[in-house]
């Protein structure tokens, strides 16, 4: 989708963080922009800012139905949506042997079925009018892992796995599709994750696991920005920092050694039956 000038986006977390800068970077591309977040006012201020090609819209991503409003509301607002960016999200420091089941049950509501509600209320609309693209943000720690962001890292994993099915489904009905995985950015990510919390899901622990050092990040614009380049060139990862290589290379050097040793030990599979 090269030509992005008059088309419209819907960014969702898009009241600060990686949101906010995907929604300037899509103004800045001539886009329309449903600036779409759960705290209404933050989206209010980030929409003003961008001016008239910008609306706010309070979306929970955790709910299908508000987030069906949310794509109601873009097309009633702007006559149709070209650009979807599953960006919302949540971060919570924890190891798995002592975390309680409500801090899995709330990285798994926004993190994971945020994107599966966006894919579910957009993507056949996408086809319908064969234009358009999905973007998911997933995470540096969506190709690598660690504590304490074993928690975290289930969702971003299942992120990356879903767009890489999602790339494939539709390959030929003109929509394209992109897996952000950021590493560190400037964003109030710790602090927010903590503050919208709901009740239902928090747990009253204080794990006390060390954060991310996100004031030592890249700007959210320059991630922005990287994303509507994918976006025009239909790239698919969008990998925003190369600090990384050499643990993602062993990872998958890795996987590789266990293929050759299991062809050593029982030789070919090929063509069985999983």
């Amino acid at each position: 989708m090269q030509d992005l000038e008059g088309k419209v986006a819907v960014v969702t977390g898009a009241g600060s963080g990686i949101g906010e800068g995907i929604a300037r970077a899509a103004a800045q591309a001539g886009m329309k922009v449903l600036v779409a977040d759960i705290d209404i006012e933050k989206a209010q201020v980030v929409a003003a800012d961008i001016g008239e090609s910008a609306h706010a819209f309070e979306v929970d991503v955790s709910n299908l139905e508000s987030v069906e409003a949310m794509r109601d509301a873009a097309v009633e607002r702007f006559g149709a949506v070209h650009l979807l960016c599953n960006n919302a999200g949540v971060w919570i420091g924890a190891l798995m042997h002592d975390a309680d089941i409500k801090d899995w049950q709330y990285l798994i509501n926004v993190n994971l079925y945020g994107v599966i509600h966006g894919v579910r209320a957009f993507l056949p609309l996408l086809v319908a009018q064969g234009e358009g693209h999905i973007v998911n943000t997933a995470s540096m720690g969506g190709l690598i892992s660690g504590p304490p962001e074993g928690l975290y890292t289930t969702t971003k994993f299942a992120i990356v796995g879903l767009s890489e099915a999602l790339l494939m489904e539709v390959a030929d009905k003109g929509v394209g599709v992109s897996v952000l995985c950021p590493g560190l950015v400037n964003t109030n990510l710790i602090t927010q994750s903590f503050a919208v919390r709901p009740e239902a899901f928090d747990s009253g622990i204080d794990h006390q696991q060390p954060a991310p050092d996100v004031a030592a990040g890249i700007p959210p614009l320059a991630v922005g920005e990287q994303v509507i380049d994918a976006v025009r060139e239909s790239g698919f990862y969008i990998i925003t920092h190369d600090d990384y290589r050499d643990i993602i290379a062993g990872r998958h050097e890795g996987i590789l050694d266990a293929l050759d040793a299991h062809a050593k030990r029982y030789g070919s599979t090929s063509g069985r039956a999983m």
